[in-house]
């Protein structure tokens, strides 16, 4: 009798495991329907969303050296417009829905401005502010430091040269 049970639970057991190993080679067998075709008149279109911005990337810039800005977000489209300061930037790609690269406007001053995308569906303003700093077409303090230094140490090193005697 127990030898009887054993053998109706092993059997129990094989089939449960046959039916949960097999169930999804029969999920990728099953026949497939085709769907209809909408007719012309009939044909949806994707629901456009507003846009999100989630980052723009630099949020700091020299615009002369480094004129473009990527702003990463999603419903993004090629049609979208950008505002930095309220002027009108120059879309150069945008390669997919969530990134943009974007020219900025020329002659911006150094300050900070606001990032505005719009779409056909509404806008977006970027929480973070794009910092323009111009700072790096001018010499640094440490650029002149050390540019006044090789200076006193090449008078130096002519002075040594002429002075008769130490030769």
């Amino acid at each position: 009798m127990a030898l009887l049970r054993r053998l109706a639970a092993g059997g129990l057991t094989t089939l449960l495991a046959i039916a949960l190993t097999s169930a999804p080679a029969y999920a990728a067998t099953k026949r497939v329907t085709a769907a209809r075709p909408t007719p012309p008149g009939q044909v949806k279109k994707a629901a456009l969303l507003p846009p999100q911005i989630y980052q723009v990337n630099p949020i700091k810039v020299n615009p002369t050296t480094q004129p473009n800005i990527m702003i990463l977000g999603q419903h993004l489209t090629p049609a979208s417009t950008v505002q930095v300061g309220g002027r009108p930037a120059v879309t150069v790609q945008a390669p997919d829905s969530y990134h943009l690269l974007v020219k900025l406007p020329d002659n911006l001053s150094q300050g900070s401005y606001s990032v505005e995308v719009t779409n056909e569906a509404g806008s977006a303003m970027a929480t973070d502010q794009l910092v323009v700093d111009d700072s790096g077409s001018e010499p640094s303090s440490m650029m002149m430091l050390v540019g006044g230094g090789l200076l006193v140490l090449l008078v130096l090193v002519m002075r040594l040269a002429r002075t008769p005697g130490l030769g």
